[in-house]
């Protein structure tokens, strides 16, 4: 297999886009570079939340001037299974509703924030949105055009579309912070690892697995998942006694492309020569 160290950075701050099939990191952002993607079909209306920065939504049925504090909101997060139907802004056609937004924290901790959100319309080719800083009483109202190269396209609250993702075609999985949502009681938290490319990217987790024995006819066998975060984070681990992280090589991923093919990828290290953690090296190969 060939090998590579992904530079997410000792602060998790870097967002990688990664393509299987030439090892090779293809796009890569700031965490913090946008707050929002909206969904470029042309009859697609799902806005999703950039949840590398702990992003939430407090939904209101009250007018855009009628909230100008975060105290005592409830709030709601994206699921980490990438769900299209679990947004936490959700289907904003059937009810008037305000949203207030949690920008969430930079990589140095920094709060960003927050704003509200109206979505006034959609068509094939743009949404018209009302935006504004918590503070403010009236908002701007703002188009957002659709990028019907890539089915996301990119927004930043204050400075409007931005392009983060690559074209579909041109990456496999995302190497990023997430927000993982653990249950009973609720609590959303970052963790770092590996998303899918949500265009027709699938994986599967093998555990306990040598990963030179793994063969392209094993494939047949398994049932691949399409959530977002199969490979997620729990290919590493912290061992509290050494106060470093470890990783499990043992945990070995299936991945099927959008173009058919079939890599199979694990974790072999977490830290750079400079002994900084956030920097994961794989090892891949093509089945």
């Amino acid at each position: 297999g060939e090998t590579n160290t992904i530079e997410l950075g000792q602060y998790y701050e870097n967002q990688l886009f990664f393509d299987l099939g030439t090892n090779t990191v293809v796009a890569s952002n700031l965490k913090s570079a946008w707050d929002l993607s909206f969904e470029s079909a042309e009859d697609g209306f799902h806005i999703f939340l950039n949840s590398a920065k702990g992003m939430a939504i407090h939904r209101s049925d009250l007018s855009f001037d009628a909230i100008t504090s975060a105290d005592d909101l409830v709030w709601k997060w994206d699921a980490h299974s990438g769900n299209i139907d679990s947004t936490a802004i959700g289907n904003w056609q059937l009810s008037d509703q305000l949203y207030v937004i949690d920008r969430g924290y930079d990589h140095t901790g920094t709060h960003l924030g927050y704003y509200k959100l109206k979505v006034n319309a959609f068509d094939a080719t743009s949404y018209t949105i009302l935006v504004g800083d918590i503070s403010s009483s009236t908002g701007v109202e703002k188009v957002v055009l659709k990028d019907a190269s890539r089915h996301l396209t990119y927004y930043h609250l204050e400075t409007g579309s931005i392009e983060i993702a690559p074209q579909d075609e041109l990456y496999d999985i995302v190497f990023t912070q997430y927000t993982y949502l653990f249950t009973e009681p609720e609590m959303p938290y970052l963790v770092s690892g590996v998303l899918l490319n949500r265009q027709n990217t699938s994986a599967i987790e093998l555990k306990d697995t040598d990963f030179e024995s793994v063969s392209l006819s094993d494939v047949v066998d398994y049932e691949l998942s399409s959530e977002l975060d199969v490979i997620g984070y729990e290919w590493k681990f912290y061992a509290y006694d050494e106060g470093v992280y470890l990783i499990d090589p043992e945990r070995v991923y299936i991945i099927k492309t959008a173009d058919g093919l079939y890599y199979k990828l694990h974790f072999v290290g977490f830290y750079n020569e400079s002994g900084l953690k956030g920097y994961p090296s794989i090892e891949i190969q093509q089945l």
